[in-house]
Protein backbone atom coordinates (compact mmCIF):
# COMPACT_ATOMS: atom_id res chain seq x y z
CA UNK A 1 0.00 0.00 0.00
CA UNK A 2 1.14 3.42 -0.99
CA UNK A 3 2.16 6.39 1.84
CA UNK A 4 -0.20 8.41 -0.19
CA UNK A 5 -3.20 5.57 0.06
CA UNK A 6 -2.26 5.37 3.62
CA UNK A 7 -3.05 9.01 4.02
CA UNK A 8 -6.12 8.79 2.32
CA UNK A 9 -7.37 6.37 4.49
CA UNK A 10 -6.54 7.89 7.38
CA UNK A 11 -7.97 11.44 7.07
CA UNK A 12 -11.02 9.42 5.63
CA UNK A 13 -10.99 7.68 8.95
CA UNK A 14 -10.17 10.14 11.14
CA UNK A 15 -12.94 12.70 9.51
CA UNK A 16 -15.35 9.67 9.32
CA UNK A 17 -15.07 9.64 13.46
CA UNK A 18 -15.24 13.49 13.76
CA UNK A 19 -18.38 13.44 11.52
CA UNK A 20 -20.18 11.32 13.95
CA UNK A 21 -19.16 13.45 16.56
CA UNK A 22 -20.26 16.10 15.63
CA UNK A 23 -24.01 15.04 14.51
CA UNK A 24 -24.53 13.91 17.44
CA UNK A 25 -24.11 17.77 18.71
CA UNK A 26 -26.03 18.56 15.28
CA UNK A 27 -29.35 16.03 16.01
CA UNK A 28 -29.15 16.60 19.99
CA UNK A 29 -29.70 20.70 19.19
CA UNK A 30 -32.06 20.71 16.22
CA UNK A 31 -34.31 18.40 18.48
CA UNK A 32 -34.81 20.71 20.73
CA UNK A 33 -35.35 23.72 18.55
CA UNK A 34 -31.44 25.04 18.51
CA UNK A 35 -30.51 26.99 15.91
CA UNK A 36 -26.96 25.31 13.82
CA UNK A 37 -25.67 27.93 11.03
CA UNK A 38 -22.58 25.75 10.20
CA UNK A 39 -21.67 21.98 10.23
CA UNK A 40 -18.29 21.18 9.51
CA UNK A 41 -15.58 18.24 8.85
CA UNK A 42 -12.06 20.42 9.75
CA UNK A 43 -11.29 23.86 10.62
CA UNK A 44 -10.22 26.84 8.43
CA UNK A 45 -11.58 28.08 4.59
CA UNK A 46 -14.22 25.99 3.50
CA UNK A 47 -13.33 24.30 0.67
CA UNK A 48 -16.84 22.89 -0.16
CA UNK A 49 -19.83 23.80 0.84
CA UNK A 50 -24.15 23.97 0.56
CA UNK A 51 -26.45 25.42 2.49
CA UNK A 52 -29.96 23.54 3.13
CA UNK A 53 -32.60 25.87 5.20
CA UNK A 54 -30.55 27.50 8.15
CA UNK A 55 -27.51 25.38 8.29
CA UNK A 56 -24.49 25.93 5.74
CA UNK A 57 -22.89 22.27 5.54
CA UNK A 58 -18.93 22.59 4.82
CA UNK A 59 -15.97 20.48 4.10
CA UNK A 60 -12.64 22.52 5.47
CA UNK A 61 -8.91 22.99 5.09
CA UNK A 62 -7.57 21.33 7.98
CA UNK A 63 -9.03 18.10 8.51
CA UNK A 64 -7.98 17.18 11.75
CA UNK A 65 -11.57 17.73 13.67
CA UNK A 66 -14.67 19.60 13.18
CA UNK A 67 -17.57 21.64 14.61
CA UNK A 68 -20.80 22.22 14.96
CA UNK A 69 -21.81 26.54 14.76
CA UNK A 70 -24.80 27.28 17.35
CA UNK A 71 -26.39 30.59 17.37
CA UNK A 72 -26.16 32.23 20.73
CA UNK A 73 -23.32 29.48 21.65
CA UNK A 74 -20.03 31.05 22.05
CA UNK A 75 -19.75 33.21 25.38
CA UNK A 76 -19.60 36.78 23.09
CA UNK A 77 -22.65 36.11 21.62
CA UNK A 78 -24.40 35.64 24.66
CA UNK A 79 -26.65 38.03 26.56
CA UNK A 80 -29.38 38.13 28.89
CA UNK A 81 -32.01 37.77 26.88
CA UNK A 82 -31.56 34.80 24.66
CA UNK A 83 -33.59 35.07 21.47
CA UNK A 84 -35.45 31.60 20.61
CA UNK A 85 -33.00 29.41 18.40
CA UNK A 86 -30.12 30.31 20.70
CA UNK A 87 -28.06 27.90 22.27
CA UNK A 88 -28.55 29.58 25.82
CA UNK A 89 -32.42 29.79 25.26
CA UNK A 90 -32.74 26.33 25.78
CA UNK A 91 -32.98 24.80 29.32
CA UNK A 92 -29.90 23.94 30.84
CA UNK A 93 -30.90 20.00 30.57
CA UNK A 94 -31.13 20.84 26.81
CA UNK A 95 -28.15 21.89 26.80
CA UNK A 96 -26.22 19.38 28.88
CA UNK A 97 -27.95 16.96 26.18
CA UNK A 98 -26.29 18.64 23.21
CA UNK A 99 -23.06 18.75 24.44
CA UNK A 100 -22.99 14.96 25.44
CA UNK A 101 -24.48 13.76 22.35
CA UNK A 102 -21.12 13.85 20.52
CA UNK A 103 -18.73 11.52 22.79
CA UNK A 104 -21.76 9.65 23.49
CA UNK A 105 -22.29 8.72 19.58
CA UNK A 106 -18.24 8.27 19.79
CA UNK A 107 -18.35 5.83 22.47
CA UNK A 108 -21.62 3.96 21.16
CA UNK A 109 -19.82 3.53 17.76
CA UNK A 110 -17.43 1.87 19.42
CA UNK A 111 -19.14 -0.92 21.24
CA UNK A 112 -21.26 -1.33 18.14
CA UNK A 113 -17.93 -1.79 15.61
CA UNK A 114 -16.83 -4.35 18.28
CA UNK A 115 -19.81 -5.84 18.92
CA UNK A 116 -20.04 -6.78 15.02
CA UNK A 117 -16.43 -7.80 15.14
CA UNK A 118 -16.66 -10.00 17.66
CA UNK A 119 -19.95 -11.53 15.77
CA UNK A 120 -18.66 -11.80 11.99
CA UNK A 121 -15.83 -13.56 13.73
CA UNK A 122 -11.57 -12.24 14.94
CA UNK A 123 -8.76 -13.96 14.14
CA UNK A 124 -7.53 -14.88 17.56
CA UNK A 125 -4.11 -16.20 18.89
CA UNK A 126 -3.41 -18.25 22.66
CA UNK A 127 -2.71 -15.66 24.60
CA UNK A 128 -0.62 -17.37 27.15
CA UNK A 129 1.79 -19.18 23.96
CA UNK A 130 4.88 -16.80 24.54
CA UNK A 131 8.20 -18.35 23.20
CA UNK A 132 11.00 -15.92 22.76
CA UNK A 133 13.00 -16.45 19.62
CA UNK A 134 15.23 -13.54 19.28
CA UNK A 135 17.16 -11.46 22.20
CA UNK A 136 18.81 -8.58 20.23
CA UNK A 137 22.70 -7.82 22.26
CA UNK A 138 22.77 -5.40 24.81
CA UNK A 139 19.07 -4.70 25.09
CA UNK A 140 17.11 -4.91 28.49
CA UNK A 141 16.15 -8.51 27.70
CA UNK A 142 19.85 -9.37 27.41
CA UNK A 143 21.20 -7.79 30.11
CA UNK A 144 18.67 -9.44 32.54
CA UNK A 145 19.26 -12.87 31.08
CA UNK A 146 16.72 -13.51 28.78
CA UNK A 147 17.19 -16.96 26.22
CA UNK A 148 16.14 -18.11 22.75
CA UNK A 149 13.27 -20.86 23.38
CA UNK A 150 12.72 -19.46 26.83
CA UNK A 151 8.97 -19.62 27.24
CA UNK A 152 7.06 -16.23 29.48
CA UNK A 153 4.81 -17.85 32.00
CA UNK A 154 3.90 -14.86 34.08
CA UNK A 155 4.19 -11.31 33.86
CA UNK A 156 4.26 -9.24 37.18
CA UNK A 157 2.52 -12.38 38.55
CA UNK A 158 -0.17 -12.41 35.98
CA UNK A 159 -0.79 -14.59 33.12
CA UNK A 160 0.42 -13.23 29.93
CA UNK A 161 -2.30 -11.99 27.05
CA UNK A 162 0.10 -12.48 24.11
CA UNK A 163 2.79 -11.05 22.43
CA UNK A 164 1.11 -7.49 21.90
CA UNK A 165 0.44 -6.57 25.05
CA UNK A 166 3.63 -7.87 26.23
CA UNK A 167 5.15 -5.31 23.92
CA UNK A 168 2.71 -2.80 25.01
CA UNK A 169 3.72 -2.60 28.47
CA UNK A 170 6.93 -2.57 27.74
CA UNK A 171 6.11 0.29 25.74
CA UNK A 172 5.29 2.37 29.18
CA UNK A 173 7.55 1.02 31.52
CA UNK A 174 10.46 2.73 30.71
CA UNK A 175 12.59 2.67 33.72
CA UNK A 176 10.12 0.64 35.99
CA UNK A 177 10.80 -3.37 36.05
CA UNK A 178 9.03 -5.82 34.57
CA UNK A 179 8.89 -9.43 36.48
CA UNK A 180 8.72 -12.37 33.77
CA UNK A 181 8.84 -16.00 35.49
CA UNK A 182 9.94 -17.91 32.38
CA UNK A 183 10.00 -21.87 31.42
CA UNK A 184 13.96 -22.95 30.08
CA UNK A 185 13.94 -26.55 29.40
CA UNK A 186 12.47 -28.17 32.66
CA UNK A 187 13.70 -25.29 34.97
CA UNK A 188 11.58 -22.09 35.96
CA UNK A 189 13.28 -19.21 36.39
CA UNK A 190 12.44 -15.21 37.16
CA UNK A 191 14.03 -12.18 35.60
CA UNK A 192 13.53 -8.55 36.03
CA UNK A 193 13.26 -6.61 32.63
CA UNK A 194 14.24 -2.95 32.86
CA UNK A 195 12.12 -1.53 29.79
CA UNK A 196 14.27 1.72 28.31
CA UNK A 197 13.22 3.77 25.79
CA UNK A 198 13.21 3.24 21.96
CA UNK A 199 15.06 5.68 19.77
CA UNK A 200 14.13 9.04 21.68
CA UNK A 201 10.32 7.99 20.71
CA UNK A 202 9.19 8.40 24.44
CA UNK A 203 8.46 4.60 24.49
CA UNK A 204 9.79 1.74 25.89
CA UNK A 205 10.96 -1.33 24.63
CA UNK A 206 12.47 -5.04 26.18
CA UNK A 207 14.37 -6.05 22.50
CA UNK A 208 12.42 -9.12 22.91
CA UNK A 209 11.17 -10.94 19.61
CA UNK A 210 8.51 -14.10 19.81
CA UNK A 211 9.23 -17.72 18.37
CA UNK A 212 8.93 -18.37 14.62
CA UNK A 213 9.25 -21.17 12.87
CA UNK A 214 11.19 -21.27 9.83
CA UNK A 215 10.46 -23.29 6.49
CA UNK A 216 12.44 -23.79 3.52
CA UNK A 217 10.70 -21.89 1.13
CA UNK A 218 10.94 -23.85 -2.15
CA UNK A 219 12.73 -27.24 -3.55
CA UNK A 220 16.60 -26.45 -2.84
CA UNK A 221 18.94 -24.96 -5.48
CA UNK A 222 19.86 -27.67 -7.58
CA UNK A 223 23.27 -29.63 -6.97
CA UNK A 224 23.40 -27.59 -3.68
CA UNK A 225 24.52 -28.99 -0.34
CA UNK A 226 20.96 -28.70 0.75
CA UNK A 227 19.63 -30.83 -2.22
CA UNK A 228 22.17 -33.55 -1.29
CA UNK A 229 21.41 -33.55 2.06
CA UNK A 230 17.68 -34.03 1.34
CA UNK A 231 16.22 -31.10 2.24
CA UNK A 232 12.48 -30.63 0.60
CA UNK A 233 9.99 -27.92 0.34
CA UNK A 234 8.27 -27.40 3.55
CA UNK A 235 11.13 -28.59 5.57
CA UNK A 236 10.48 -27.15 9.06
CA UNK A 237 14.34 -26.57 10.46
CA UNK A 238 13.68 -26.74 14.18
CA UNK A 239 17.63 -27.17 15.46
CA UNK A 240 21.08 -26.32 14.42
CA UNK A 241 23.86 -28.69 15.50
CA UNK A 242 21.01 -28.96 18.44
CA UNK A 243 20.73 -25.37 19.51
CA UNK A 244 17.62 -23.82 18.91
CA UNK A 245 16.23 -21.99 15.47
CA UNK A 246 14.25 -19.63 16.59
CA UNK A 247 13.73 -17.14 13.34
CA UNK A 248 15.58 -17.12 9.94
CA UNK A 249 18.43 -15.09 10.70
CA UNK A 250 19.50 -17.71 12.67
CA UNK A 251 20.34 -20.30 9.90
CA UNK A 252 21.90 -17.20 8.38
CA UNK A 253 24.06 -16.51 10.92
CA UNK A 254 24.70 -19.82 11.79
CA UNK A 255 25.73 -20.81 7.86
CA UNK A 256 28.12 -18.00 7.19
CA UNK A 257 30.04 -18.51 10.43
CA UNK A 258 30.24 -22.22 9.72
CA UNK A 259 33.70 -21.96 7.65
CA UNK A 260 32.45 -25.28 5.53
CA UNK A 261 32.50 -27.27 8.40
CA UNK A 262 29.37 -30.05 8.64
CA UNK A 263 26.43 -28.89 10.23
CA UNK A 264 23.40 -31.20 11.60
CA UNK A 265 19.86 -29.86 11.09
CA UNK A 266 17.31 -30.95 12.91
CA UNK A 267 14.23 -31.11 10.78
CA UNK A 268 10.45 -31.39 10.63
CA UNK A 269 8.56 -32.94 7.92
CA UNK A 270 5.20 -33.23 8.63
CA UNK A 271 4.90 -35.98 11.77
CA UNK A 272 8.39 -37.06 11.45
CA UNK A 273 11.75 -35.43 12.73
CA UNK A 274 14.62 -35.85 10.49
CA UNK A 275 18.41 -35.78 11.15
CA UNK A 276 19.96 -34.02 7.72
CA UNK A 277 23.92 -33.76 7.70
CA UNK A 278 24.78 -30.63 5.34
CA UNK A 279 27.93 -29.59 4.56
CA UNK A 280 28.29 -25.63 3.33
CA UNK A 281 30.26 -24.57 0.36
CA UNK A 282 31.54 -21.46 -0.30
CA UNK A 283 30.26 -18.64 -3.21
CA UNK A 284 32.59 -16.93 -4.68
CA UNK A 285 29.75 -14.63 -6.16
CA UNK A 286 29.01 -13.61 -2.89
CA UNK A 287 31.65 -14.45 -0.61
CA UNK A 288 30.10 -16.55 1.92
CA UNK A 289 29.04 -19.57 2.67
CA UNK A 290 25.92 -21.25 1.51
CA UNK A 291 23.75 -24.32 1.14
CA UNK A 292 21.19 -23.29 -1.47
CA UNK A 293 17.69 -22.70 0.07
CA UNK A 294 15.28 -20.48 0.53
CA UNK A 295 13.81 -19.83 3.79
CA UNK A 296 10.67 -18.18 5.23
CA UNK A 297 9.77 -17.19 8.79
CA UNK A 298 6.27 -18.62 9.91
CA UNK A 299 3.87 -17.81 13.14
CA UNK A 300 4.17 -21.37 15.22
CA UNK A 301 0.89 -19.88 16.86
CA UNK A 302 -1.17 -18.85 13.88
CA UNK A 303 -4.55 -17.40 14.15
CA UNK A 304 -7.84 -18.89 14.05
CA UNK A 305 -11.07 -17.35 13.36
CA UNK A 306 -13.63 -17.12 16.45
CA UNK A 307 -16.98 -16.79 16.24
CA UNK A 308 -19.23 -15.64 18.85
CA UNK A 309 -22.99 -15.48 19.74
CA UNK A 310 -24.57 -12.26 19.80
CA UNK A 311 -24.71 -12.13 23.73
CA UNK A 312 -21.01 -13.77 23.43
CA UNK A 313 -20.22 -10.69 21.17
CA UNK A 314 -21.38 -8.00 23.63
CA UNK A 315 -19.65 -9.60 26.70
CA UNK A 316 -16.23 -9.17 24.97
CA UNK A 317 -17.24 -5.60 23.20
CA UNK A 318 -18.08 -4.64 26.93
CA UNK A 319 -14.48 -5.99 27.99
CA UNK A 320 -13.08 -4.32 25.43
CA UNK A 321 -14.37 -1.17 25.07
CA UNK A 322 -13.97 -0.53 28.91
CA UNK A 323 -10.12 -1.59 28.47
CA UNK A 324 -10.08 1.29 25.90
CA UNK A 325 -12.41 3.45 27.83
CA UNK A 326 -9.39 3.34 30.70
CA UNK A 327 -6.94 3.89 28.09
CA UNK A 328 -5.84 7.23 28.16
CA UNK A 329 -6.20 7.21 31.62
CA UNK A 330 -3.58 4.65 32.09
CA UNK A 331 -1.45 6.42 29.90
CA UNK A 332 -1.10 9.53 31.43
CA UNK A 333 -1.01 8.21 34.96
CA UNK A 334 2.48 6.42 33.24
CA UNK A 335 3.77 9.81 31.97
CA UNK A 336 3.19 10.95 35.35
CA UNK A 337 5.46 8.67 36.82
CA UNK A 338 7.95 8.86 34.00
CA UNK A 339 7.01 5.33 32.15
CA UNK A 340 6.10 7.17 29.34
CA UNK A 341 7.62 10.49 27.85
CA UNK A 342 5.35 12.93 26.94
CA UNK A 343 7.08 13.62 23.68
CA UNK A 344 5.46 9.78 22.87
CA UNK A 345 2.11 11.69 22.90
CA UNK A 346 0.46 11.06 19.24
CA UNK A 347 -2.06 13.90 17.51
CA UNK A 348 -3.60 13.83 14.47
CA UNK A 349 -1.19 13.28 12.45
CA UNK A 350 0.39 10.28 14.60
CA UNK A 351 -3.21 9.27 14.12
CA UNK A 352 -4.11 9.43 10.72
CA UNK A 353 -0.60 6.89 10.31
CA UNK A 354 -1.96 4.92 12.39
CA UNK A 355 -5.51 4.46 10.69
CA UNK A 356 -4.04 4.16 7.51
CA UNK A 357 -1.50 1.80 8.36
CA UNK A 358 -4.15 -0.38 10.07
CA UNK A 359 -5.81 -1.19 6.74
CA UNK A 360 -2.78 -2.43 5.20
CA UNK A 361 -2.49 -5.12 8.08
CA UNK A 362 -6.24 -6.19 7.64
CA UNK A 363 -9.98 -5.46 8.19
CA UNK A 364 -10.07 -6.54 11.98
CA UNK A 365 -6.95 -4.23 12.73
CA UNK A 366 -8.56 -0.85 11.04
CA UNK A 367 -11.81 -1.41 13.22
CA UNK A 368 -10.40 -2.24 16.44
CA UNK A 369 -8.11 0.97 15.56
CA UNK A 370 -10.91 2.90 14.29
CA UNK A 371 -13.14 1.71 17.82
CA UNK A 372 -10.08 2.53 20.22
CA UNK A 373 -9.81 5.56 18.76
CA UNK A 374 -13.85 6.50 18.86
CA UNK A 375 -13.80 5.39 22.42
CA UNK A 376 -11.08 7.49 23.23
CA UNK A 377 -12.24 10.91 21.32
CA UNK A 378 -15.01 10.70 23.49
CA UNK A 379 -13.80 9.78 27.06
CA UNK A 380 -10.99 12.57 26.24
CA UNK A 381 -13.90 15.33 25.19
CA UNK A 382 -16.03 14.31 28.78
CA UNK A 383 -12.64 15.60 30.65
CA UNK A 384 -13.73 18.73 32.50
CA UNK A 385 -11.82 21.12 30.27
CA UNK A 386 -13.33 24.37 29.27
CA UNK A 387 -12.40 23.90 25.56
CA UNK A 388 -14.08 20.22 25.36
CA UNK A 389 -17.58 19.37 26.06
CA UNK A 390 -16.68 18.04 29.47
CA UNK A 391 -15.63 21.54 30.25
CA UNK A 392 -19.61 22.70 28.68
CA UNK A 393 -20.90 20.03 30.77
CA UNK A 394 -18.94 21.68 33.87
CA UNK A 395 -20.23 25.13 33.22
CA UNK A 396 -23.80 23.87 33.13
CA UNK A 397 -23.39 22.33 36.21
CA UNK A 398 -22.49 25.94 37.81
CA UNK A 399 -25.18 27.37 36.24
CA UNK A 400 -27.52 24.63 37.94
CA UNK A 401 -25.88 24.81 40.75
CA UNK A 402 -25.89 28.81 41.27
CA UNK A 403 -29.25 28.71 39.58
CA UNK A 404 -27.98 31.47 36.84
CA UNK A 405 -25.84 31.68 34.02
CA UNK A 406 -21.75 32.61 35.18
CA UNK A 407 -20.55 35.56 33.78
CA UNK A 408 -19.88 35.64 30.11
CA UNK A 409 -16.56 37.69 30.08
CA UNK A 410 -15.09 34.94 32.56
CA UNK A 411 -15.96 32.09 30.51
CA UNK A 412 -14.45 33.48 27.32
CA UNK A 413 -10.99 34.54 29.62
CA UNK A 414 -10.94 30.70 30.58
CA UNK A 415 -11.70 29.09 26.97
CA UNK A 416 -9.56 31.52 25.18
CA UNK A 417 -6.42 30.57 27.92
CA UNK A 418 -7.21 27.18 27.64
CA UNK A 419 -7.79 27.09 24.25
CA UNK A 420 -3.86 28.39 23.71
CA UNK A 421 -2.72 25.46 25.84
CA UNK A 422 -4.18 23.38 23.48
CA UNK A 423 -3.17 24.66 20.47
CA UNK A 424 0.17 24.61 22.18
CA UNK A 425 0.13 20.62 22.53
CA UNK A 426 -1.27 19.82 19.56
CA UNK A 427 1.58 22.28 17.65
CA UNK A 428 3.95 19.62 19.74
CA UNK A 429 2.69 16.53 19.80
CA UNK A 430 2.34 17.04 15.35
CA UNK A 431 6.05 18.23 15.32
CA UNK A 432 6.83 14.52 17.91
CA UNK A 433 4.81 13.03 15.03
CA UNK A 434 6.22 14.57 11.78
CA UNK A 435 10.05 13.64 13.57
CA UNK A 436 8.25 9.47 13.76
CA UNK A 437 7.08 9.91 9.91
CA UNK A 438 10.41 11.08 9.27
CA UNK A 439 12.20 8.10 11.17
CA UNK A 440 9.96 5.29 9.02
CA UNK A 441 10.48 6.37 5.85
CA UNK A 442 12.19 5.08 3.60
Amino acid sequence: MSILLQVVLGLLGLSFLVFIHELGHFIAARKVGVTVHTFSIGFGKKLLQYKRGETTYCISAIPFGGYVAMAGEQPSEQSANPAPGDFTYATVGQRAGIAFAGPLINILFAFVALWLLYLVGVPEVRQDLLTVGYVEEGSPGDIAGVLPGDTILSIDGKEPKGWQAFHEQAGISIGHPMVLQLRRGSLDTTVKIVPVEFREMGIGYAGILPLQYVMVQSAPVAGSPAEAAGFQAGDTLRAIDGKLVAMALDVVRTVTGSNGEPMQFTVHRGEEELQLEVKPEWSAAEERWLIGIALQGIDPNPPHLVKRTPLQAAAKSWEKGIEFAKAPFVYISRIARGQVKVRAMSGPVGIVQVIGSSWQQDFTKAVLILALISMNLGIMNLLPLAVTDGGVLLFLLLEALRGKALNYKLMGAIQSTFFFLLISLFLYVTLQDLSRVKLFLP
